[in-house]
């Protein structure tokens, strides 16, 4: 039990130094023209390339999407340069029957992308427990239309939930805080 507790123990999840460096490092970034066919373009590419979250299609498509010293960030995990998203991407997609997200829509203030989607996730774990859960991206595109900074807000106790055994202490933590906010 101490292990786990200990000050050696690897920090779990989003590594918010990292963030927030890389958040400042691309402040400035040029993006593209509002508006622009290169805008649309990129944005298609966005969407056509979560449309299938699968290992094939992501090791095809994820250079055509992020530049070569993109920073992406979700709840688990943060990682820089297109090798490792790469690598994280197809770790993440491995364990799964099928995912796909459906973008619900995209909002840009200056050079801000706030991208609205929905996942669709059948895990191998939990083959007949679909996953539905509503996320939001924080996008910054550089002038090529490619993506150099991502950082994903999803509830991810929505998977959780489905997985045996961690499933039943996501739900026993979830239900005993609302029972607190009942009172």
């Amino acid at each position: 039990m101490s292990a786990g507790c200990s000050s050696n123990s690897k920090p779990r999840g989003p590594d918010l130094d990292a963030y927030r460096s890389e958040l400042a490092a691309t402040e400035g970034v040029q993006s593209m023209d509002p508006g622009s066919r290169m805008e649309a373009d990129a944005l298609k590419r966005f969407e056509d390339f979560y449309a299938v979250y699968e290992t094939d299609a992501i090791r095809k498509g994820i250079r055509e999407v992020y530049d070569d010293a993109a920073w992406f960030g979700d709840p688990y995990h943060t990682v820089k340069g297109i090798d490792a998203i790469e690598h994280y991407f197809v770790s993440m997609a491995e364990p799964v029957e099928s995912c796909t997200f459906t973008i619900d829509s995209v909002h840009r203030s200056g050079n801000e992308f706030y991208i609205h989607w929905t996942m669709h996730l059948i895990s191998k774990a939990a083959r007949d427990k679909p996953v539905e859960a509503v996320g939001l991206s924080h996008v910054r595109f550089n002038s090529e239309g490619k993506v150099v900074f991502q950082l994903d807000y999803w509830d991810t106790s929505a998977l959780l939930d489905q997985l045996p055994v961690v499933g039943f202490w996501t739900r026993l933590v979830k239900g005993k805080i609302m029972k607190g906010l009942e009172k």
